[in-house]
């Protein structure tokens, strides 16, 4: 697995070790950042854009998650398919649009917001609170 994006959403996705233990084994983080070359994250050095074909192609990577900012996801999620990407877990707050055999879950922190306080709403009706 990738991240694209070391941002704050994703730097804590590289942090959270129980990915490894499930089997999902973090291996590159990639941004645009410079002052955040070098820096590494669990052992993972974070690496500028420019590196990640390359790297793609050197690595069997199957899952990316996309911590971006929705104005680049389009032409970065294509990079990852053109390079065997099969799986995109999306954070961007853009739906993508790709072939049939690359997975896409797009994940809207937002919409998972609103379902928790509908269903907190839903119970307090239910129950007289």
């Amino acid at each position: 697995m990738i991240i694209i994006g070391a941002g704050n959403l994703g730097q804590a996705l590289a942090k959270y070790s129980s990915f490894e233990r499930s089997g999902f084994v973090l291996k590159g983080i990639f941004d645009v950042n410079q002052s955040l070359q070098g820096v590494s994250i669990r052992g993972v050095p974070i690496r500028m854009m420019e590196e990640l074909e390359p790297f793609l192609k050197e690595n069997e990577i199957e899952i990316a998650a996309l911590t971006i900012p929705k104005s680049n996801v389009s032409e970065v999620a294509d990079l990852l398919v053109k390079n065997g990407i099969k799986g995109i877990w999306n954070f961007a707050h853009t739906d993508l649009v790709l072939p049939k055999n690359v997975i896409v879950e797009s994940v809207h922190l937002s919409d998972s917001l609103m379902k928790l306080s509908y269903n907190i709403t839903r119970y307090k009706e239910e129950h007289g609170e």
